[in-house]
Formats: structure tokens, C-alpha cells, sequence
């Protein structure tokens, strides 16, 4: 049975497919255990580069700092070059 109208008006309604069955909802048990799964995964991962980063600067507290102030290499002791003596001109 036709409807009435203009049939540009009722055009997309033709194209429109039919419905996909709908999947079966997921159940809360399996969300929580899936949610719980990933928080210690999280957890793990998070551990795993916390210790990670310690081994990597415990070298640094290891070696022994200088203590009150930095270090500086000692200044050179100012040297006191002799200059060669003038040279008397003949011609005077």
C-alpha cells in the first residue's frame, strides 16, 4: 500500500536497511573483572618502573658527594715571565 505524499519527501525512508540484532549486553561481572584486571596491570606496570628508576639512580647515591662546598680546581699560581734585556743601538 503506497503512503501518500510527495515521494521525494518519503525517499530516505526506502534506503533505510533493516535493524542488526542486537548483541547480548556484556554482564557487570565480566566489566568489573575486566576493569579489576587493568587496575593491576596499572599497578604492575607502575611498581615495575618505580623500581626501575631507583636501580637507575642508585648509582648516583652511591658515589659520595662532596660535602659544604662545591669542588674547584685549584687556581694556577701567576708566573712571572723574565723579559729579555734591551739591546744597546750602536749608532748613538
Amino acid at each position: 500500500m503506497s503512503q501518500p505524499g510527495h515521494t521525494a519527501a518519503r525517499g530516505h525512508l526506502r534506503l533505510a536497511g533493516t535493524p542488526s540484532p542486537r548483541r547480548r549486553p556484556n554482564r557487570r561481572f565480566l566489566l568489573v573483572l575486566r576493569a579489576t584486571a587493568a587496575a593491576l596491570m596499572l599497578a604492575w606496570v607502575t611498581a615495575a618502573a618505580s623500581i626501575a628508576a631507583v636501580v637507575a639512580l642508585l648509582p648516583l647515591a652511591w658515589r659520595r658527594a662532596p660535602l659544604g662546598r662545591r669542588l674547584r680546581p685549584p687556581r694556577p699560581d701567576a708566573r712571572v715571565i723574565p723579559l729579555q734585556p734591551r739591546r744597546r743601538e750602536a749608532s748613538r
